[in-house]
């Protein structure tokens, strides 16, 4: 299959600037060179880049990657509620059109506050999307916050499950959004995930959401699990959670279509 778009990978060198405090911070570097060498490779032609969460809002380096790639690459940052519009503008142009929120261990009660009600308003305005990294009743809780809003909402990793498909509470909600919610579900990191019935949830989440609300992303460089994973054995797991039938639409068509590439 050609046409592949990767939507979730991460780059950052040793120049890059860090956010206070991280979780956590790779010793090595993932230079964009390396990450477009294995698409080259792999016969993947569109990449999707992800601010790594140990970056926090310095989004130097994920700019300056678009900038270098402008056809081929799109980017996801992360922000602080007080990023300027002229900010929001310059990163419109570069090809960045949602925001991630990796909130895994935060309390759901810090996007409640005034100023990111504003940010959520401006992004509304502009079209962009939200990503989202958490898990179980914290993810449950972003999804009720973020409901009303007309953003689209991008979910990580298959919401992280912690049960089989037809237990577990986040897998329930993604399924019964139907089309009035506006949720699409990366196919991604089965080693962030505590299930391991992952082909079951990706059977249910295309009957339920449909093939036109799946992508696949390789988390490159894998990030605390380097020795688990491979670039082939993501294009292999994508294989095995999706039927031949759908592959072309997840892997190509929808995130095509959601992250604006050309052709």
């Amino acid at each position: 299959m050609s046409r592949i778009v990767d939507t979730h990978a991460h780059v950052f060198t040793h120049q890059c600037r860090v956010a206070r405090n991280p979780r956590h911070r790779p010793s090595y570097e993932a230079p964009l060179a390396r990450y477009l060498g294995l698409l080259d490779r792999f016969g993947v032609e569109k990449g999707v880049l992800v601010q790594p969460s140990f970056l926090g809002t310095h989004n130097d380096y994920l700019m300056d990657c678009l900038r270098q790639q402008p056809g081929r690459l799109r980017g996801v940052a992360v922000l602080d509620p007080s990023v300027t519009d002229a900010t929001l503008e310059a990163m419109t142009s570069l090809g960045i059109g949602g925001t991630r929120l990796n909130w895994i261990g935060r309390s759901v009660d810090e996007l409640r506050s005034p100023e990111w009600s504003a940010l959520f308003s401006r992004l509304e305005s502009r079209g962009w999307h939200v990503e989202i990294q958490a898990e179980g009743e914290g993810l449950l809780a972003i999804l009720d916050l973020l409901d009303a809003r007309e953003l689209a909402l991008v979910i990580d990793h298959f919401g992280r499950p912690q049960a089989n498909a037809w237990r577990d509470p986040v897998i329930d909600r993604l399924c019964a959004g139907g089309d009035d919610k506006r949720y699409w579900v990366k196919c991604s990191a089965p080693y962030r995930s505590r299930s391991d019935g992952l082909v079951e949830v990706s059977k249910r989440l295309l009957e339920e959401l449909g093939p036109h609300r799946l992508m696949w992303g390789s988390d490159w460089p894998w990030t605390e699990h380097e020795h688990l994973y491979s670039f082939e054995k993501a294009l292999d797991d994508a294989e095995r959670w999706i039927p031949a039938a759908d592959l072309a639409t997840v892997m190509s068509e929808t995130p095509r279509r959601f992250y604006g590439f050309d052709g």
